[in-house]
């Protein structure tokens, strides 16, 4: 006895894969889709990478302040990652979103009031902070 599985419906259908009558055969021929065309148009003229070089450049920002702060120099890379963290925030305000890249998160406002937030605190503490006696 042979069972075939699947729901009633999909027994009697023809396979999904052939096309009916009605429907002309996918092909060279076959003009595409409009929605195809929206998105061509909806693309921004500046390739996907450049969008992510604000982000690289914070990354980078916030690697040269820990590696000075990793030399005994903590009071100058707090401030340079500070200054990082404070340029991505001004990256965010100015660049579309379709630039700021993964500098934008939540909304514009947001992104930029943490991420002020963020380096005046650094920078807070890298005055308040201590130095080691010498």
């Amino acid at each position: 006895m042979s069972e075939q599985y699947g729901p009633p419906e999909s027994r009697d259908a023809p396979s999904a894969g052939v096309p009916s009558a009605g429907q002309p055969a996918p092909g060279p021929r076959t003009p595409p889709s409009p929605r195809r065309a929206q998105r061509a148009q909806a693309r921004p003229a500046v390739p996907r990478w450049l969008g992510q070089l604000p982000y690289v450049f914070v990354l980078c920002g916030v690697a040269a302040g820990l590696a000075v702060v990793a030399t005994n120099h903590f009071r100058r890379g707090s401030m340079l990652i500070a200054a990082a963290v404070f340029i991505g925030a001004l990256a965010r305000l100015v660049l579309p979103e379709s630039q700021a890249g993964m500098l934008a998160v939540r909304p514009r406002w947001v992104d930029v009031l943490l991420m002020t937030a963020a380096a005046v605190g650094v920078t807070l503490v890298a005055f308040v902070a201590k130095g080691t006696p010498g």
